[in-house]
């Protein structure tokens, strides 16, 4: 069953937890679509593609059951398989599986049958709180899905891609015969025997090259994906200290000296303005925070807002960056690049809001508060709207009396607020696995 999101501004549905405090989640994940659509931040271990396939494939068919009773037990073999994949990773490389989803329960379970002696094992212990939504379905099963593996509501593999790529990691792998038995019948399987296919199979091993032929097909099934991972082979990360926005910045550079994909360069055009508007506005909301948190009062006034120097620098910066932001929404020509721009309306609203502000600090700050404060009522926790941070009564800025969020550590500078993943990662690994696997 797909998982919905409750509204625009929390896209997590995560329970009890406060994410995108200003609103700008759902325009980010617009954005991450003009250069990687398909690709999640998440599914970011490509291995786990062939995994969700070869678990579809040793269902089997089902045609004496109702067609709710063959997603049901497509879904469950699938998960069976996974469990016993995560305790393989384990037994293989007990240090080194953290690229497993749920591995801390798998390497609970793997010290608990150690410590009894157990020389055989069953997949029926639990990996992660639910495995379904936090596990290999619920983190890669909608990816795999546009990707074209497999179709994510009825689990059927498609003949071109999904049934190569579960033949191809069955075969690969060399998946023994008594897990396949296991799998199929939910029965045991030596330890031993486990721990030998985790080495073949193990998430950060090397794939081989019918898998790795699948993963780049994928890759490469949608153009602007296929075109954007190109340029992210030919600029790959200088260092682990360069910063994805950074590493666009340098691919946009030499898009536009060389005249190439205009719709490419409008869309990383507007990441980066985007994100320098997101890294001031929020900046200017963990500032207000930190002040209350840190006064003794709990509360600061308007005043002594208005003479902060970080303040002082966000309305300062604001206008500039807003603008540039504009110009490429209004400007942007490529088809591509502006189909479904209105979904950043909300978002342009409240920055031209903002930025229109800056040289009255009441109404700056108040167009700050609002927007954190309507973002917030439109978030659920438990059934209940959640609460915004803080409040402002007459002169003062004061914390509510809900658990307020924010960062841990004063932010005086746009640069140390983190800007959104556009999944640079995710792609890279794709074009790891697949380049080092068709190498092979």
């Amino acid at each position: 069953m797909m998982e919905t999101f409750l509204t625009a501004f929390d896209p997590s549905d995560l329970p009890g937890t406060s994410i995108d405090p200003l609103g700008f989640e759902r325009g980010y994940l617009f954005l991450a679509d003009k250069i990687l659509p398909g690709l999640t931040n998440v599914a970011s271990r490509p291995r786990y593609f062939a995994l969700l396939c070869a678990g579809i494939q040793l269902s089997g068919d089902q045609d004496s059951r109702s067609e709710r009773e063959q997603v049901a037990h497509r879904q469950e073999t699938i998960l069976r398989l996974e469990r016993f994949w995560a305790l393989a990773n384990v037994l293989a490389r007990p240090d080194k599986s953290g690229g497993v989803r749920g591995v801390t329960y798998a390497q609970d379970y793997v010290k608990e049958l150690l410590r009894r002696g157990d020389k055989r094992t069953t997949a029926g212990y639990r990996l992660l709180s639910r495995q379904s939504q936090y596990g290999g379905i619920g983190m890669y099963a909608n990816v795999a899905d546009g990707m074209h593996f497999f179709n994510r509501e009825d689990f059927i593999l498609t003949p071109a891609l999904g049934e190569v790529a579960a033949e191809a990691f069955l075969a690969e792998t060399g998946l023994p015969g008594s897990i396949r038995r296991a799998v199929i019948d939910d029965t045991d399987v030596p330890l031993a025997t486990l721990a030998d296919w985790g080495e073949r199979a193990h998430v950060e091993a090397e794939v081989k090259p019918r898998e790795a032929a699948c993963l780049d097909e994928a890759l490469h099934y949608n153009d602007v994906r296929s075109r954007m991972t190109g340029l992210l082979r030919d600029h790959p990360a200088r260092s682990a200290e360069e910063t994805e926005l950074e590493r666009l910045a340098r691919t946009l550079r030499t898009l536009k000296r060389n005249g190439q994909h205009q719709d490419l360069q409008e869309g990383i055009e507007c990441i980066l303005a985007f994100e320098s508007c997101y890294q001031h506005v929020l900046l200017s909301l963990e500032r207000i925070l930190w002040l209350c948190r840190h006064h003794a009062a709990a509360s600061i006034t308007l005043a002594e807002l208005a003479n902060d120097p970080v303040m002082l620098l966000v309305k300062t910066n604001l206008p500039t960056r807003v603008q540039r932001l504009l110009d490429v929404l209004d400007h942007g020509t490529m088809p591509g690049f502006r189909e479904h721009l209105d979904r950043l309306s909300d978002v342009r609203r409240f920055l031209e809001t903002a930025s229109g502000s800056v040289q009255d600090n009441s109404a700056f700050v108040d167009a700050v508060i609002s927007r954190h404060a309507d973002v917030q009522h439109g978030k659920f926790d438990r059934g209940r709207r959640k609460m915004p941070w803080l409040e402002r009564i007459n002169s003062r800025l004061q914390l509510t009396m809900t658990r307020s969020g924010g960062m841990n550590r004063e932010a005086t500078d746009p640069s140390h607020i983190n800007p959104h993943p556009y999944r640079l990662g995710a792609a890279d690994a794709f074009i790891s696995a697949s380049k080092k696997g068709m190498a092979s």
